[in-house]
């Protein structure tokens, strides 16, 4: 019997192949999921540290619709990433399926599908190097630009500054051309050139390298000049203020000059910080020629002045003295300009003088400490020690005092400006107060004329005299008649010294003590209404009229005591003013 041949090389083969087929399954399965699941990661972190900044940056405004969008944004790319996702596992499926199938067909077509998808897999769409590319290519991109920038960044740039036709300097800001410009313009001006001198230049940004110079405002201002074809001097500029004013060779003599005219400045009194007003500055450079003085010429113009005739409105306190401390004028020369002054320097005379107006004033400050005065307020009042009608100060005001410590600011012997440092009140203003007449109390008619002092007030609230003091029987007081229950009032302010019946005859009775040793007393009562002990004011209902103790009719025994000697009443009342506002209204209806 015939055995079979067996060819070892076919089934090698047919094992390869195989093993080949499922190394393909296997990368098919699984290679495309880890892809797309790389990339899915890769998106997925992308958006959502996106997220996490949108966040962070407007965490507290409208948080609620930023959360809202995030979501939204979050579940959009989800979208998105999973629809490429689906379509590669779907090529996969496809890819894999006529892979199998091209298996059990024959080789050729097996070896077609295998190609096929290993060229779907490195180089169809969502492939390996197209992924590589959509996320290798960006960070690349990314990383240039970050070192350009950041090269960029460590370069350092200025302005080349170009004046006819050629390159006159660098400056690291503009302002530094338009200084220099205006230095030019000023140089020029000064000099009055009938030439016109075009100063216009132009400039360019450009990165400084290791041979440019930078150059100030000052240094390219002398560089325009130098390139304008200009007669020119190198000299010491000289600034007021800022303004130049002229050139000279020497500064220091210039200088010199101008301190001697400071230690040479004479003024009276204590002073500090004597200097001049205008800051003086010079600058080395080269200027136009006919711009450059000479050191005399320009001492002269620096310490030059001139007077004007002005006029000054005197202030309250002003004297011919003060006036020509103020306008630093000899008074002699004061007094011949307003040859009155000695006699007629009242607030608001107009007073000729003369000012001195420097070039280049001087200026310097006196300490001083002024007395000054505080104006009283006035004040209404009302009060029962007048009768009703009268006016009368009860307080003289008087003014207060307060010295302040000044600084006062002198510009060539003229107060300039004043500065307090401080202020002490020495004497407190007085307020003056006016008394307004309340007391009520008056005779029945305007013909009981009392012209006394006022120092009490008429005590019944009507009445009449009907006994004086004195006479044959000795009356130690007055008698006011009036109806019984007709009402008693306090002559003054006071201590009821003693109150209720007398035994002497006075019957009921109120006794005040007042200041200054008097005593008022208030006799025939028919009804007490205070206490003794107790503190009554002028005007203040005491008691009423009566006809008690030795009396012969209703009236009011009315005394004036002092240290216990009875004086007569009258000396002490005035029933004038009382009437006197009733004598206005009457007199104003007849002029009506």
């Amino acid at each position: 019997m015939e055995l079979g041949h067996y060819d070892d090389n076919e089934d090698e083969k047919r094992r390869k192949s195989e093993l080949l087929s499922d190394a393909a399954d296997i990368v098919a399965n699984n290679w495309g999921v880890f892809a797309r699941f790389g990339h899915f990661a890769v998106k997925f972190g992308a958006a959502l540290l996106l997220g996490i900044i949108i966040s962070l940056k407007l965490i507290f405004s409208e948080l609620i619709d930023i959360g809202a969008s995030l979501i939204k944004a979050v579940i959009w790319l989800l979208k998105e990433m999973a629809s490429p996702l689906r379509s590669r596992f779907d090529l996969n499926k496809k890819l894999q399926k006529q892979v199998r199938k091209a298996k059990k067909e024959n080789k050729s077509e097996y070896n077609k599908a295998l190609l096929n998808f290993w060229g779907s897999y490195l180089f169809g769409e969502d492939g390996v190097f197209y992924t590589a590319f959509n996320y290798i290519f960006p960070v690349v991109s990314i990383a240039f630009l970050i070192g350009i920038v950041r090269y960029g960044s460590g370069l350092e740039y200025g302005l080349s500054v170009e004046y006819n036709g050629r390159e006159i300097g660098m400056i690291t800001a503009e302002s530094d051309f338009e200084a220099a410009e205006r230095e030019v313009q000023q140089r020029i001006s000064y000099a009055e050139n009938e030439d016109v001198i075009d100063i216009s230049a132009k400039y360019s940004l450009r990165i400084i390298n290791e041979n440019d110079t930078i150059v100030s405002a000052a240094q390219l201002a002398n560089e325009m000049l130098e390139a304008s074809d200009q007669a020119l001097k190198e000299a010491y500029g000289i600034y007021i203020d800022g303004k130049f004013v002229g050139a000279v060779a020497d500064k220091n003599a210039v200088q010199e000059a101008l301190n001697e005219r400071i230690m040479n400045y004479r003024v009276d009194g204590v002073i500090k910080d004597l200097e001049y007003k205008n800051k003086i500055e010079y600058s080395h450079g080269v200027y136009l020629a006919n711009s450059v003085m000479t050191e005399k010429d320009a001492i002269a113009l620096l310490t030059s002045s001139k007077e004007k005739n002005a006029v000054y409105i005197a202030q309250r306190g002003d004297t011919a003295v003060t006036i020509a401390q103020k306008y630093n004028m000899e008074l002699s020369k004061l007094e011949e300009l307003n040859p009155d002054i000695s006699q007629n320097c009242q607030k608001g005379t107009i007073i000729n003088v003369i000012e001195t107006e420097s070039y280049l004033p001087i200026q310097y400050v006196r300490e001083m400490d002024p007395v000054s005065f505080l104006d009283y307020e006035t004040v209404e009042v009302e009060t029962s020690s007048l009768n009703v009608g009268t006016r009368d100060v009860l307080v003289k005001g008087k003014r207060g005092e307060k010295v302040s410590h000044i600084e006062v600011t002198y510009v060539d012997g003229k107060e300039y400006s004043r500065k307090t440092l401080s202020t002490k009140i020495t004497k407190e203003p007085v307020v003056e107060k006016i008394g307004i007449g309340i007391y009520a109390a008056r005779p029945d008619s305007a013909s009981t004329v009392l012209t006394g002092s006022g120092e009490f007030g008429w005590p019944v609230d009507g009445g009449w005299v009907s006994d004086g003091f004195g006479g044959e029987r000795g009356h130690k007081g007055m008698d006011i008649a009036a109806s019984t229950g007709t009402e008693i009032y306090a002559a003054a302010d006071g201590e009821v010294v003693s109150a209720g019946w007398n035994t002497g005859g006075y019957g009921y009775f109120v006794q005040i003590g007042h200041t200054d040793e008097y005593q008022t007393v208030y006799g025939h009562m028919s009804v007490v209404l205070v206490t003794e002990g107790q503190y009554v004011s002028r005007g203040q209902l005491i008691g009423k009229v009566g006809n008690t103790g030795n009396s012969f009719g209703s009236h009011c025994h009315f005394e004036v005591r002092h240290l216990g000697v009875c004086l007569d009443p009258k000396l002490f009342l005035n029933t004038v003013d009382s009437f006197n506002d009733e004598r206005d209204k009457d007199t104003d209806k007849k002029s009506n």
